[in-house]
Formats: structure tokens, C-alpha cells, sequence
């Protein structure tokens, strides 16, 4: 903790204990008059009442300063104050023999804790500088006393002012020696602090505390990250406010680590795993809950892509023999019917209609095998550095062609973005994806294309959106999966084939959709 802030820091009591002792005072004078004691006249009475009020004033007005500025200036105001209001007292008590002499002693040991070792020697000083005002003045004639009596002649002013300095120096030494520790403990505590925020901090997993009334009482910065949460939005929510795949949960001492969904305010899903655990006080006593979780999305994400691999590896060889199998009868088929088509009459047109239902449900089922080939084995060709600007270009020339479509691709690429890949099977990605996104656009729609770079160097970033009318989260599950189809028209294989071929690349692909709002296709490349 910096030095001045350890100075001015306010003890927590100190507005408490003054206004304690501006109590006390306040109930001897009341009990003094109630008995009608002769330890005070009327007038000093009076006198002493009007000081506990001016007490109250400036106790209230130190706490409205203190709260209004940190600064020295603020605590040297107050002990001034301080100091001229126990020498009031003092002074309408009765001087050398005022029971309030001891005031000057808290005093001193107030300055201390609050202005360091400096403070008390200034307390100090002044300290014996007011108390030999108040007892020395009287006594030589400088002023009167308050009743306007003799004070203490100039032997026992002497005696009366020595024997409290030295009490003030006494105390002083201590208090600084007191001042001198409390720092120390304040400088170890701030830095033991510190050492805990920043371990907190930069633990690479995200971590929470929850109080005991079940809300979030601590968020550290990977929580924020994760999450996308800041500290302050997420302190004073329940743990399912902010985690409702954790439903009702059991005693955290009976929870073992789990996995569980969260949709990020950003409408990303993650999968997380997060552990619970009591958190007990010093006494052993449940304070609560602590969650350390972590963002396992890739993880689950890779797990899922190899499985599916291994699925694929099992089946590729099958079924490309089958593709095979399939696609010799068709070609025999194909020139079989163009061979009976020639020998048929010219006027009947039964048979024309029906040998060009068979041709095109041939090419159709040839397509179909061709599609299926490529998703089982989308050979890996030659890599180059792809310019992305032509790349889409080009696409967005094609799109422009379609007069039924008329659907517009709007661009924003960072120039001299290069992705390194095979350019005709990169091509026909991207052109799978801007064609599906027009096909989902209204008429006169436009799809957007972005592409930046990612903060990795390594990696580029290019999304593929349009405003359509998206799709439901259990469509949006399934949406590369071999022969899953929301047209009805489709084979199913374009959307595999693309997770296949960015995959065979080295990249990965996902999808983020909300129901007649749009569907957006992130895809990640290798740079060149």
C-alpha cells in the first residue's frame, strides 16, 4: 500500500469512538446537574454542553471530508479541530485540575495510527503547546480563568505542565512505535492481497465464490473472459442465473467434476467443465461455495471430430468400392437408354417423356455418387497460397449471373489475405456456402463476406452470413452431418463435404443461427 494512502486511511472506529467519547461527556455533565453535584458550576455547565455540540458537528463534518477526499490535509483539518476542542474542555473544566487531560493522550495516539510517526510528534508538540496555554495563561496572568478565579500559582502550573508533557512524549513514543506496526501489518496485509488478486487473476481457469445466501460473491478475470460476463454484472447473481444447465444442484461437497452447456451473451454455446467445492471459514464452518471451471469447447469439439473420423475411415474405403459399384451399371445404363432413345419414332411422345425421366434421374443418381465420393474422400491435391479478393470475386461474378437469384455478395477482406489450401476445392467451400446463403436470403437479398485475420497470425477467419430465415437449435446440431437436409431437393452432402474439405485443410468450421434472424458460418484456414 502506497505511503499516503496507508496514512490517510480513516480507522474504521474512529468516527464511532469519537462520537463515544462526546457521549461520556455528555452524560457526566447531565448527571452532574441532575444530582446537583458542585464539580461544575452552571457556566461551565453551559460551556461543556455547547462544546459536545460542536463535537457532534465536526464529527459529522470529518466523516462528509473524509468521504469527499483521501488527502493529508483532510486528517491535519480534523486533528486541529481536535485539538481545539479538547483545550476548550480543558480550559471551561477547570484547567491544571480538568479531568479531560487524558483527551489529549487518545488524541495523540488517533494522530499517530492516522499520520504515521510524524503525526504523533506533531500531536505531541501541540498537544503540550495548548496544555500549557490553558494552564500556564491563567496562572501567570495572561487571561483569566474561565470562572475568572486564581489559577494554580507558578510552582504548580510548572509542575502540572511538565508532568503532562512528559506523559504526551511518553505516549507519543509509544504510539508511533504502535503507528510503526500497524503500517507494517497494513504494507504485509495490502501485499498479501495483492498476491492473492493477482494469483486469482491469472489462474487460467475461471473461478467464482458464492456466499452462503447462494449468490456470487467473487469473479475472476478468465470468469470474464469465458463467460462473457464482467465482474460487476455478474456479483450479486445466483450461480443459476448465470449457469442454468446446472439446474438445482446438491451440497458442492457432493459434486464431482461435470460438464455443462452455456450460451455466452453473445449467443455462442460452450462446453464447460466445472467443479464445485465447499468453502469453510477458519472455524470450519460452510462460508459458502467455490466453482472453478474451464472452457472445454475445443476439446469437445476435437473429440467429436475424431470420432466422426474414425466413423468415416471405416465406411471411405466401402464406399467408395460401392460408389464404384453403383456408378459402371449407370454409365451402361445411361448409353443403353440413349441407344433405345435414338431407335424410337419420332411421334411418340410417351416414350420420349419417359427416356428423359430416366436420363435425368441417371445424372441425378451420377451426381449423387460424385457428391458422395468427394465426402469420403476429398483428396488433399496441391496447396497454395489463395487470394481470397479473386477468390470471392469470382464467386460473387457467378452469383451475379443467377437473374433468379437476385441475391448481391458484399465483401469486406483485409488486402493481401492469402489462405494456404487447394484453390479449386477452396472454391467450391465457399461457393457452397454463398450459394446455400442466398438460397436462405429474400429476393433481392445480399450475403455478407468477412475475412480477418486471427489473433493467432496463423489463422484466418472468413463468415459467411445471411438474414434468412436460419435455423432451430436441433437443426443447427446436426447441420454437417452426412444426409441431413432442410431442402427439399438436397442430398444432404454439400455441408459435409465442406466440413470434410476445410477439415482435410487443417481448419475447422461452425455455424451460429437464430430462427428468422439469419445463419452465420465461421470458417478457419491456415494463412499463407
Amino acid at each position: 500500500m502506497p505511503e499516503t494512502s496507508r496514512r490517510t486511511a480513516l480507522p474504521a472506529s474512529a468516527f464511532a469512538t469519537r462520537l463515544a467519547a462526546l457521549a461520556a461527556i455528555f452524560t457526566l455533565c447531565v448527571l452532574t446537574q441532575v444530582r446537583g453535584a458542585d464539580a461544575y458550576s452552571e457556566r461551565e455547565l453551559q460551556a461543556l454542553y455547547a462544546l459536545v455540540l460542536a463535537g457532534f458537528l465536526l464529527a459529522l463534518a470529518y466523516g462528509a471530508l473524509t468521504a469527499w477526499s483521501r488527502s493529508p490535509r483532510v486528517h491535519l483539518f480534523e486533528l486541529a479541530g481536535d485539538a481545539a476542542l479538547i483545550s476548550g474542555f480543558v480550559y471551561c473544566s477547570g484547567g491544571a485540575q480538568s479531568i479531560f487531560g487524558f483527551l489529549f493522550l487518545i488524541w495523540i495516539v488517533y494522530a499517530a495510527l492516522t499520520l504515521g510517526s510524524r503525526g504523533a510528534l506533531l500531536a505531541c508538540v501541540s498537544a503540550i503547546v495548548a496544555h500549557t496555554v490553558v494552564v500556564w495563561g491563567p496562572a501567570s496572568g495572561w487571561f483569566p480563568s474561565f470562572e475568572g478565579e486564581a489559577g494554580l500559582d507558578s510552582q504548580g502550573a510548572i509542575t502540572s505542565v511538565l508532568g503532562h508533557a512528559l506523559a504526551f512524549l511518553a505516549v507519543a513514543i509509544l504510539a508511533r512505535r504502535l503507528a510503526v506496526e500497524v503500517q507494517a501489518g497494513r504494507r504485509e496485509l495490502h501485499e498479501l492481497g495483492e498476491i492473492h488478486r493477482r494469483i486469482v487473476d491469472n489462474v487460467s481457469s475461471g473461478l467464482l465464490t458464492v456466499s452462503r445466501d447462494g449468490r456470487i460473491s467473487s469473479f475472476n478475470r478468465e470468469a470474464e473472459r469465458i463467460t462473457g460476463w464482467a465482474d460487476s454484472q455478474a456479483i450479486g447473481r445466483t450461480l443459476a442465473e448465470l449457469f442454468p444447465a446446472l439446474g438445482p444442484i446438491a451440497a458442492p461437497s457432493q459434486q464431482e467434476r461435470m460438464q455443462v452447456r452455456f450460451d455466452r451473451r453473445d449467443g455462442r454455446r460452450l462446453h464447460l467443465g466445472m467443479s464445485l467445492s465447499e468453502l469453510r471459514d477458519p472455524g470450519g464452518e460452510s462460508d459458502g461455495a467455490i466453482a472453478i471451471f474451464q472452457d472445454l469447447t475445443r476439446v469437445v469439439e476435437m473429440e467429436e471430430e475424431l470420432r466422426r473420423s474414425e466413423r468415416l475411415g471405416a465406411i471411405g474405403q466401402l464406399a467408395a468400392g460401392l460408389a464404384h459399384e453403383i456408378r459402371n451399371p449407370l454409365a451402361s445404363l445411361s448409353g443403353a437408354i440413349e441407344l433405345l432413345t435414338a431407335d424410337l419414332p419420332s411421334g411418340d411422345a410417351s416414350s420420349q417423356t419417359l427416356s428423359q425421366i430416366v436420363r435425368r434421374e441417371t445424372a441425378r443418381l451420377n451426381r449423387l455418387v460424385t457428391d458422395f465420393l468427394t465426402y469420403a474422400r476429398p483428396g488433399p491435391g496441391r496447396f497454395e497460397p489463395v487470394e481470397l479478393v479473386a477468390l470471392f470475386e469470382e464467386l460473387g461474378a457467378l452469383l451475379a449471373r443467377d437473374a433468379a437469384c437476385g441475391i448481391e455478395l458484399a465483401t469486406s477482406i483485409e488486402p493481401g489475405l492469402r489462405a494456404l489450401g487447394n484453390s479449386d476445392q477452396l472454391r467450391q467451400v465457399f461457393w457452397n456456402l454463398v450459394r446455400n446463403a442466398a438460397e436462405s436470403e429474400p429476393v433481392d437479398g445480399v450475403v455478407r463476406v468477412r475475412a480477418r485475420k486471427c489473433a493467432s497470425d496463423s489463422e484466418l477467419e472468413i463468415c459467411v452470413e445471411d438474414r434468412g430465415c436460419g435455423f432451430a437449435p436441433e437443426a443447427l446440431d446436426r447441420l454437417f452431418e452426412p444426409f441431413f437436409t432442410t431442402k427439399p431437393k438436397g442430398t444432404g452432402l454439400g455441408l459435409a463435404t465442406v466440413q470434410r474439405v476445410v477439415e482435410a485443410h487443417g481448419g475447422r468450421i461452425a455455424g451460429a443461427s437464430e430462427r428468422d434472424k439469419g445463419t452465420t458460418v465461421r470458417v478457419f484456414l491456415p494463412r499463407a
